[in-house]
């Protein structure tokens, strides 16, 4: 038999062990797979890619996915339901559907103009460093906006990009890539108040190529957008 103060120290001693291990664990989740330094050297083997033609640059942001595509698959798994990113998209209303790396950006919320046939997507920028030298060369978030036909099909209808660079001030900061809608235009017209299902997806620095795109940084969410007059 123990006795009382035995018992009452063993007690002790687990929470204190408990309370120490709190902080480890959220700590490790704040731990990327791969880190900044990673992040770098896509920034540098992209570099100049510009001069390419279409091809080439297809080949080489293919080759650079299959190298890296781990560091978005690893870290998709660790944000919990109850994460802030997960809470911020359901008060948007969308809904999270291909998840990669969130630990540099995230993009919890887009919304369209269907005036000026716009989307507008804010980007959250959570680390200071990961983006490439400032002011140049730097890299980009890219946004991929898709719309669903009456099948349920999505169909990519526009992209843009906003550029950034490391820094040596505090995050996070707040960027917004706005895109228009240019192609497959029959999916946003006539403005008659219909809704439709639109997604948008980010990816840093590489390209989405497709509405089924899974990025290695970065996330896509489905939401409602309603073309009204």
């Amino acid at each position: 038999m123990f006795s009382l103060k035995t018992l009452l120290a063993r007690k002790l001693t687990l929470a204190a062990l408990l309370t120490l291990g709190a902080p480890l664990a959220a700590h490790a989740q704040q731990s990327p797979t791969c880190d900044a330094s990673v992040k770098e050297e896509v920034v540098k083997a992209l570099e100049g890619s510009e001069k390419l033609n279409k091809a080439e640059q297809s080949k080489l942001q293919e080759s650079l996915y299959a190298k890296y595509k781990e560091c978005g698959s690893a870290d998709a798994a660790k944000p919990q339901p109850n994460d802030p990113f997960f809470i911020a998209a359901r008060q948007c209303g969308a809904r999270v559907t291909q998840l990669g790396s969130l630990f540099f950006e995230e993009m919890p919320c887009c919304g369209y103009d269907p005036q000026r046939r716009t989307f507008a997507c804010p980007v959250k920028i959570k680390r200071p460093t990961g983006f490439g030298a400032a002011p140049l060369p730097g890299s980009r978030e890219y946004v991929l906006h898709c719309v669903a036909d009456g099948s349920g099909t999505f169909h990519p209808v526009g992209q843009d990009s906003v550029h950034l660079a490391n820094s040596q001030l505090s995050p996070s900061w707040q960027f917004a890539v706005v895109a228009n809608a240019i192609d497959n235009l029959d999916l946003v017209q006539p403005l008659k108040g219909n809704a439709a299902r639109a997604r948008s997806i980010l990816s840093w620095q590489l390209q989405p190529t497709d509405c089924k795109y899974q990025p290695i940084w970065g996330n896509a969410i489905d939401y409602t957008i309603r073309l009204d007059q």
